[in-house]
């Protein structure tokens, strides 16, 4: 197996002998020395179930930041918004209160992942879903 080095010129990979595969030293526990690594574009955020918009599911969303999404069903592809916030519950409130107030909601559940860097995670997550399904969620837009 090659790998391109900084001019293209592809070079040699040293694959590791029997022993050093054996004796490879071990992941370290996460210290202040070593800080956990920032969130990549497509990694496996641990997204939440659906949840519907009610009074009922306020305590089941944490005070965390991160990033979430607004669904008219079930199914991913029902995502109609997808947006960051320091604080998911205060968001689940706030929208609880939004769809209270409209004849017509437009959205019935509220999904969302923990992630230390909310906007940029959710400006990835709009990119993921636009490559998926051809089109941004209806509601960011901005029309």
């Amino acid at each position: 197996m090659a790998v391109f080095g900084k001019r293209g010129a592809s070079k040699p990979v040293a694959r590791p002998t029997r022993v050093e595969a054996e004796h490879a030293p071990v992941a370290q526990p996460n210290t202040d020395k070593n800080p956990p690594p920032r969130v990549r574009a497509g990694a496996g955020l641990s997204w939440s179930r659906p949840l519907p918009i009610n009074m009922v599911n306020t305590t089941l969303v944490p005070e965390e930041p991160g990033v979430f999404s607004l669904m008219a069903g079930k199914e991913e592809s029902d995502i109609v918004y997808l947006g960051g916030t320091k604080d998911l519950r205060s968001e689940f409130q706030t929208e609880l209160a939004s769809q209270a107030g409209l004849v017509r909601p437009h959205a019935q559940y509220f999904s969302f992942a923990v992630a230390l860097a909310p906007n940029e995670q959710a400006e990835k997550e709009i990119a993921i879903f636009r490559r998926r399904y051809g089109r941004i969620p209806r509601l960011n837009s901005g029309f």
